[in-house]
């Protein structure tokens, strides 16, 4: 059963519209519903109009076509404060505050609902400390936004998107800067908030990898459109994915889940072996230019096998060649086909 959508678009086209000059229409037709309580990432390349659906889903720029509805209203019949208590946005941008401590940062969260005087009340400052407590920064509350790190000062925004108390959460590349272990927890966070929320969460991002792996929902926005949405996994068997990202140079490959670079294979390998060692050593065969194979499948065979506890790489069947390491598996293989390019050139 599909959750009720919080944010839907009906016949949407975004662009820009330009003074005395035709109107710039980056992508159309797009009819999307965001769910209540599901993690949605935004994908699409440089350029097709990512940042520019946000912006628009968000209020901030006019749709070219189309209606945008929250919570079933159409957002331009929304009053900014009302907007503002529906919706909270995230962007990349650095906030310029000063030495403002971290609990004053967050709880700028309730100006929606505070009078002129901007004076919190009880039920404001219990919605403060408890974005604080959701987001895991209790430590951070009284030191100033302007000495945090950037991973640590993208948690306090979205704390700060928290206070308000949003249906849906925009967040447009919140993971830009940070490092692996930074994005991973970030894009956890996220998928966390919206579970147990049931809040609809909304992210676009250049993590294609973590998307796929965090995601309950993906939207694929390629350059012209249409944009296509879906269960990650659904996405991939449908070819999606390679509709959106193909250029020429890059494949997205189903097997592994990853993009290979097309036309730079060294040769075919048929990988024997399971566990960690036989994973580690798909990612560096496909690191090194081998398309990896299934087990039996044709091509120079790689078998790793444990040997008192250890792993050992066995390349080749006839002439085989016994490897302590994953590198010096691929010097044998490399050193393989050298070999084999040289007799055929002879031959």
């Amino acid at each position: 059963m599909t959750a009720e959508p919080i944010l839907e678009t009906r016949g949407l086209a975004i662009g820009y519209r330009h003074h005395r000059r035709p109107v710039c229409v980056v992508a159309e037709g797009i009819d999307v519903a965001l769910p209540a309580g599901q993690f949605v990432c935004l994908l699409g390349p440089n350029g097709a109009g990512k940042s520019t659906l946000i912006r628009t889903v968000a209020g901030m720029q006019a749709p070219i076509e189309g209606t945008i509805f929250i919570a079933g209203k159409p957002l331009h019949d929304l009053s900014a404060r009302a907007l503002a208590q529906r919706m909270s946005l995230v962007l990349t941008q650095r906030v310029a505050v000063g030495m403002m401590p971290v609990l004053s940062f967050v709880a700028l969260g309730r100006h929606p609902y505070t009078n002129w005087t901007g004076r919190l009340q009880r039920e404001d400052e219990e919605a403060v400390c408890r974005a604080i407590t959701d987001v895991g920064i209790e430590s951070l509350a009284g030191r100033p936004v302007c000495e945090l790190s950037d991973g640590e000062r993208q948690k306090v925004k979205i704390a700060r998107a928290l206070a308000q108390e949003p249906q849906v959460m925009i967040l447009d590349e919140a993971t830009a800067f940070l490092d692996l272990p930074r994005r991973v927890e970030l894009m956890s966070l996220l998928k966390r908030l919206a579970h147990e929320s049931g809040r609809a969460v909304l992210l676009s991002t250049h993590d294609l990898d973590l998307a796929l792996r965090s995601a309950d929902r993906l939207w694929l926005l390629p350059p012209g459109g249409p944009l296509r949405e879906g269960v990650p996994e659904d996405l991939v068997l449908d070819d999606a994915f390679s509709a959106t990202f193909s250029d020429g140079a890059i494949a997205f490959d189903k097997e592994s889940g990853a993009f290979v670079v097309v036309g730079r294979e060294k040769g075919t390998v048929s990988l024997h072996g399971g566990g960690t060692p036989a994973m580690w050593t798909y990612r560096a065969l496909e690191r090194a230019g081998y398309r990896v194979l299934p087990e039996g499948a044709v091509g120079v065979s790689v078998q790793v096998i444990l040997e008192n506890e250890r792993p050992v790489w066995i390349v080749g069947d006839a002439e085989e060649c016994c490897c302590a390491s994953i590198e010096e598996m691929l010097g044998a293989l490399n050193e393989r086909l050298h070999k084999e390019q040289k007799e055929a050139f002879r031959g």
